[in-house]
């Protein structure tokens, strides 16, 4: 296989991976719409908002104390793949077949304990677990001097999907299917 092809294949990877990173992976939207007999129309409010990438996400982790969780997702989403890439790479370049049959081997084994897929997969069924909720609630308040008031709330969930989540869907995609095309043209140990 030729060296510039599979040089370019591997920087396609990292390509995906960089914007998989750093832009919002998903978003979350919780809105409250209130209706009351004593208000003329319905008052929208937006109780809560997130927006996160996975960088971002490791960051607030950290900050929040939640070292194992951030430390681990750091890992597997960024470091696993930069080394398994950059290693790669080097195999390429490396002429003594000693070196580079450890460094094939240890992207191979590198490769095996990525948890870039589960990774997605997880905020794939997150986001579907929260998408497009809706809490309804009726009930009737004692205001003093007016009485009785019917209140009607509706709490709406929303999440979506970034692009930050297809990209890494692609890089994960991607670098499975580039590992085991180079796996079978004999190039991985």
């Amino acid at each position: 296989m030729n060296r510039l092809l599979i040089v370019l294949l591997t920087m396609v990877s990292f390509i995906l991976l960089y914007p998989g990173v750093t832009m919002d992976i998903y978003s979350v939207e919780i809105t409250t719409r209130v209706e009351a007999s004593i208000i003329p129309d319905p008052v929208t409010v937006t109780v809560y908002q997130q927006t996160r990438s996975i960088l971002s996400t490791v960051r607030e982790l950290w900050t929040s104390a939640d070292y194992l969780v951030s430390f681990l997702i750091l890992t597997f989403s960024i470091i696993v793949p930069v080394t398994k890439g950059s290693m790669l790479l080097a195999s390429i370049f490396v002429t003594k077949a000693t070196v580079k049959k450890w460094l094939v081997l240890i992207v191979d084994l590198i490769g095996k304990w990525s948890m870039a897929d589960v990774f997605v997969v997880a905020v794939l069924l997150a986001f579907l677990a929260t998408r497009d909720q809706v809490q309804p609630a009726l009930f009737t308040a004692p205001i003093p001097l007016i009485g009785p008031v019917e209140i009607q709330m509706e709490t709406h969930l929303t999440s979506t999907l970034g692009p930050g989540f297809y990209f890494f869907l692609g890089y994960c995609l991607f670098s499975v299917l580039w590992t085991q095309i180079l796996k079978r043209r004999g190039f991985a140990a």
